[in-house]
C-alpha cells in the first residue's frame, strides 16, 4: 500500500468519523429534548391532579432504559474497529455540533 492510498483512506475515514460524531450528537441532543418535555408533561398532569405518579418506579425504569442504551454502546464499540483517523473525525464532529 502507498503513502497516498493510506492518507487517502485515513482522510475518508476521518470524514466519515466527523459526519457520524455529528450525527451522534444531534440525535442525543434531539433525544434529551424530548425526555425533558416528556417529564415536563409527567409534572404538568400530576400538578393538575390528573395523574398521580410513583417516582421511585418512575426512575427504576427510567435507569434501566439507559443501561440498555449503555450495554448497546459498549457492544457496539467492542464489534467496530475503528482507526484512529475515525476516532479523531467523530470526535471533531461531536464537537462541531
Amino acid at each position: 500500500m502507498s503513502w497516498e492510498n493510506l492518507l487517502t483512506d485515513l482522510g475518508y475515514a476521518g470524514f466519515a468519523g466527523f459526519v457520524v460524531g455529528f450525527a451522534v450528537k444531534k440525535l442525543i441532543n434531539l433525544f434529551l429534548m424530548f425526555v425533558g418535555l416528556y417529564l415536563l408533561s409527567l409534572l404538568w398532569l400530576q400538578s393538575k391532579g390528573i395523574i398521580d405518579i410513583n417516582w421511585e418506579q418512575f426512575w427504576v425504569l427510567f435507569k434501566s432504559l439507559f443501561q440498555g442504551v449503555d450495554t448497546f454502546v459498549k457492544g457496539a464499540l467492542k464489534t467496530v474497529a475503528f482507526s484512529s483517523a475515525f476516532a479523531g473525525g467523530f470526535f471533531l464532529g461531536f464537537k462541531a455540533g
